[in-house]
């Protein structure tokens, strides 16, 4: 998103005002099993003894809508495995431009950087749905990954994921018109041949401004390629879609 927001620290200080409260009730005893983390592509493939290591050191999280999880420049709280929700990863410019890195769905897992480089938050952690997740302290992930080989080989598998989907992510901005981002998007996000996104949320993703994207969509429906509803977008011709997010010519 390119839009001029607030500042970066006059943002945060509103973050935590609104969110300290809750945050500080959101981490409770252990009570993850072995058999929940196998549901976790990371430690699917790890043996029991593994397994029960990691469910010791493992806290429950839950989080509402909106609610923030972690902050871009804070110290890192660990690793983050979503159970369920989708949490929205992002990065603020000094001026409170924003632009969407990634969403994170079940399954998946963030703020791993942080971790190994000794280095505050990458990015602003935000819950977009009621989300449950886990939490991993950094110093359990070292000794974990240290006692178990399996699943550093595992961790660096995931992080190189994510590294190829913020190439992606980069040659999109690069090198691709807003147009066929936004094509592309809707194409991610449609469930059951709907994304629910507002205007605003997809320019965020897309790295433009909401009067930009509004306009693109509006293109896009006119073309018979899209309907747009009141918090969400309707793909009407899938086939026709990535045809534009490819950066095909018109036929």
């Amino acid at each position: 998103m390119l839009r001029a927001k607030r500042s970066r620290p006059a943002l945060y200080s509103e973050m935590r005002a609104r969110d300290i409260l809750r945050a500080l009730k959101l981490v409770t005893i252990p009570m993850t099993t072995p058999d929940e983390l196998r549901c976790i592509p990371l430690f699917a493939t790890l043996d029991e003894r593994a397994l029960a290591d990691a469910a010791r050191h493992m806290r429950l999280c839950i989080y509402r809508p909106g609610e923030y999880i972690a902050y871009e420049g804070e110290p890192p709280a660990g690793l983050y495995f979503v159970l369920r929700g989708r949490v929205r990863l992002s990065r603020t410019a000094p001026d409170g431009r924003e632009q969407v890195l990634a969403m994170v769905g079940a399954g998946e897992n963030f703020n791993a950087v942080p971790l190994f480089d000794d280095r505050p938050n990458l990015t602003t952690a935000r819950a977009m749905s009621a989300v449950r997740c886990l939490l991993l302290p950094g110093d359990a992930l070292i000794t974990l990954l240290r006692r178990h080989p399996d699943l550093a080989l595992a961790a660096l598998r995931e992080m190189a994921g994510q590294l190829r989907s913020l190439a992606v992510l980069v040659e999109d901005l690069a090198f691709r018109s807003v147009r066929e981002r936004l094509a592309r998007e809707l194409l991610r996000e449609a469930r059951e041949g709907a994304a629910e996104l507002t205007h605003q949320e997809l320019a965020e993703r897309t790295g433009t401004v909401r009067e930009i994207a509004g306009r693109a969509l509006r293109q896009l429906a006119q073309e018979g390629l899209v309907r747009l509803e009141r918090g969400r977008v309707v793909v009407l011709d899938p086939a026709g879609l990535a045809r534009v997010g490819d950066g095909e010519p018109d036929t």
